[in-house]
């Protein structure tokens, strides 16, 4: 499949052994594997009715979906990962009441709480879609701009290609319900507020309250009458994921420990988190919610004193604990984040790569840096020594260490890729985070060739392509030029695209690109395409050669030209 079809879908959104010889101080609470195990006993598939009118679906995915039952209506918090999980709840749902859904809110825009609208509606029913503003422009950065890296990684980190007999709960769920063959539809909002929205469904009032967290269009919500609040994913049974290994940007833990102060000041009686099962009684929901906004500010706070102490991440990573009180919390185990992978995340959202180090303003690049160690060691045999010595130690950690240099210079090296394959199960079966344990092992069937791992998370029908903007697919484009071949480049083409009367300007400049509405004079080249034939193409379901050769009218310019452009960014393309 052409390298520009994987960026244009939405995504799965998806103690260690410590070396010999550190410091590292414990991880919170006295976690082991086998607590893992029991940790999946939170994600029993269940309808749990919370109190009167609500319930909330446990265990169908990754995520829950909560139904508001009024009068003579419902409401539907967050729709699941994909279709077909959706689907289960809302068979479910309907066991429970007949009445129709007339509003779905969205409590923020990861993919796990938005891609199964559909399954709670009847066509054609009037359905009221409530989100944050921000929340569209969240869905489409990263439909369009991250897609085959946020894939592998959450592959990674959730242990989706991995057997059963190896997998896990995914510390806020029992599994991914995600295939390739799955199907992600969301609902655009219909009405978006700023700060806080007051609405009335069936007789029930909610307040829809901006709550910035684990993202910056969280949104939290409140029934005050039933005293039931819906936090989303600012609080769930883990230790929050204030930075996630399968990459994010900057979590702000100010503001999502702000914003579990004001859910605590509710004071509300019922707790029914997007993740893990609800939470009852006024004084235990405000012990938690206590808790949880004490380990975020505690570990924020103590990061940055050590940064202005001059510390490095690598060293504050290493330093980082939560006092006892904290880590005894149920609410508050490493099953899916982790303080010192937190700490990192504060270190950089706040100074930035830089740790202050001189050495590492302009480092050796990794090849001959891995050249020089093996020089160091005397030769790449000694190094292969040390990867044996660390080994017999049960060093697994320092075994990864050093096959990092060898498998830089020797990418086939047998030994190398046998010690750290077998150091990676090591480490991942002493480690009680999920997220981590299915790294290491996705990482060992990996490298054992027993696993590769797709660009896209699903393959896309015309519906969830029709529900993605056009101008998606255009910043789709624009990461996958190769800047360099383009230094040289100065062209300009028009994109027109009848079946939604309008027309774009995509220009290279000397390796940048450039997106313009509208059709501009100096383009050289003008092509016409229907939009879903321009993202078939995109998408990897129309050959880009074939869609060149038949689907696209040239008004001005030529095939040739026209495949030319296109392999600034396809280089590969086959013509």
């Amino acid at each position: 499949m052409p390298r520009i079809a994987f960026l244009l879908l939405s995504v799965l959104l998806i103690s260690a052994c410590s070396p010999s010889g550190t410091d590292r101080p414990p991880a919170s609470g006295t976690l082991t594997p086998e607590a893992l195990d029991r940790h999946g006993e939170e994600f029993r598939e269940d309808v749990i009715e919370v109190t009167d009118g609500v319930y909330v679906a446990v265990g169908f995915g990754i995520a829950n979906s909560i139904m508001i039952e009024g009068d003579d209506a419902v409401t539907i918090v967050d729709t699941m990962e994909s279709l077909e999980a959706a689907e289960r709840i809302a068979k479910r749902f309907r066991a429970i009441t007949d009445k129709p859904v007339r509003a779905i809110i969205y409590t923020h825009s990861h993919p796990d709480h938005i891609h199964g609208a559909p399954a709670f509606i009847n066509n054609g029913d009037p359905v009221e879609i409530y989100a944050h503003h921000s929340l569209e422009k969240a869905v489409d950065q990263t439909v369009s701009v991250l897609q085959p890296i946020i894939t592998q990684r959450s592959f990674r980190m959730y242990g989706s290609r991995l057997p059963d007999a190896d997998r896990t709960n995914v510390g806020i769920g029992p599994f991914v319900d995600l295939q390739e063959h799955s199907t992600l539809q969301i609902l655009r909002p219909t009405q978006t507020f700023q700060d806080e929205l007051s609405i009335t469904v069936g007789g029930v009032e909610m307040i829809l309250k901006h709550a910035p967290g684990e993202t910056d269009d969280q949104v939290v919500v409140w029934l005050p009458k039933q005293k039931v609040l819906l936090p989303g994913d600012n609080f769930y049974r883990a230790f929050p994921n204030l930075y996630t290994i399968r990459g994010t940007s900057y979590r702000d833990p100010k503001t999502w420990a702000d914003s579990l102060e004001m859910m605590r000041d509710l004071e509300p009686e019922y707790l029914v988190p997007g993740h893990s099962r609800p939470v009852t009684g006024k004084a235990e929901i405000r012990k938690h919610l206590t808790d949880y906004r004490d380990a975020i500010r505690y570990v924020y706070d103590q990061t940055i004193r050590m940064m202005n102490a001059g510390k490095t991440p690598s060293e504050i990573a290493h330093e980082i604990r939560l006092p006892p009180r904290l880590a005894r919390s149920p609410f508050l185990q490493e099953f899916y984040g982790k303080p010192e992978w937190s700490a990192r995340m504060v270190f950089g959202g706040t100074l930035g790569w830089f740790d202050g180090n001189p050495s590492n303003l302009h480092p050796t690049p990794p090849g001959e840096k891995a050249k020089r160690m093996a020089q160091l060691a005397g030769g790449e045999d000694a190094l292969m020594t040390a990867v044996e010595k660390a080994a017999n130690n049960e060093d697994h950690q320092w075994v990864l260490e050093l096959t990092d240099y060898v498998l830089r210079l020797s990418p086939e090296h047998q030994a190398a890729t046998e010690h750290r394959i077998l150091a990676l199960h090591a480490l991942a079966s002493a480690e009680t985070n999920p997220g981590a344990r299915h790294y290491y092992l996705t990482s060992a069937a990996e490298l054992a060739g027993d696993i590769i791992l797709p660009l896209m998370a699903v393959t896309p029908n015309d519906t969830m392509l029709e529900g993605i903007p056009i101008r998606a697919f255009f910043d789709g484009m624009s990461v996958n030029l190769e800047g360099e071949a383009a230094w040289d480049i100065y062209q300009s083409v028009v994109f027109e695209f009848p079946d939604l009367e309008q027309s774009f300007t995509l220009t290279v400049r000397g390796g940048a690109s450039e997106l313009r509405k509208g059709v501009s004079e100096d383009a050289s080249i003008h092509v016409r395409i229907d939009s879903l034939d321009f993202k078939r193409m995109l998408a990897g379901i129309r050959n880009p050669a074939l869609a060149i050769l038949s689907d696209f009218e040239y008004v001005k310019g030529g095939r040739i030209g026209f495949t030319r452009f296109i392999q600034l960014f396809e280089p590969n393309l086959e013509t």
